[in-house]
């Protein structure tokens, strides 16, 4: 049942995403981030950064494929986790995120994506599926800015 999903094991996808000062003062306004350093370009002038950055968990907001919502599953899971597995709904698992330095508006961040792992456990309410997805977010140059290896558990 899972040779066709395993198959796409290791199957890379990669994107580039321009970041603004508007992307940072967006997401810092989403999760509720005060610190003039992520949208008052004077003040971020006078701190070590010397410039506008993005709160510590913004490359999560550049992870996934920016899709129309009819091209989403029925669930609204990222495009990302469509596997062919028989399984209907998606939730988040687990995640290991980590931030090497924070990302400065007006640079590019190369976005890697890689299913690591398929497989199937048996829960309490039935058959789960397990996918495990690496991310890298380098800069243009590649040097890393942040990573993440999430489990996504899909129900049957």
């Amino acid at each position: 049942m899972l040779a066709e999903a395993r198959a796409l094991i290791g199957v890379t996808k990669v994107r580039r995403c321009e970041v603004t000062a508007r992307d940072i003062r967006r997401f810092a306004q989403a999760i509720g981030a005060t610190d003039p350093v992520h949208f008052d370009e004077d003040y971020a002038r006078s701190t070590r950064y010397g410039r506008v950055v993005a709160p510590p968990l913004f490359c999560q907001s550049l992870a996934y494929e920016d899709v129309p919502p009819d091209r989403l599953p029925a669930d609204g899971s990222p495009i990302e986790v469509c596997l062919p597995i028989p399984a209907r709904r998606t939730v988040g698992g687990d995640s290991t995120f980590t931030v090497h330095r924070p990302v400065h508006a007006g640079e590019t961040i190369v976005v890697t994506s890689q299913l690591k792992d398929v497989y199937a456990k048996e829960g309490r309410s039935g058959l789960l599926f397990m996918v495990v997805i690496e991310t890298r977010f380098d800069d243009a140059d590649g040097a890393p800015v942040a990573s993440e290896t999430a489990t996504y558990i899909k129900r049957a």
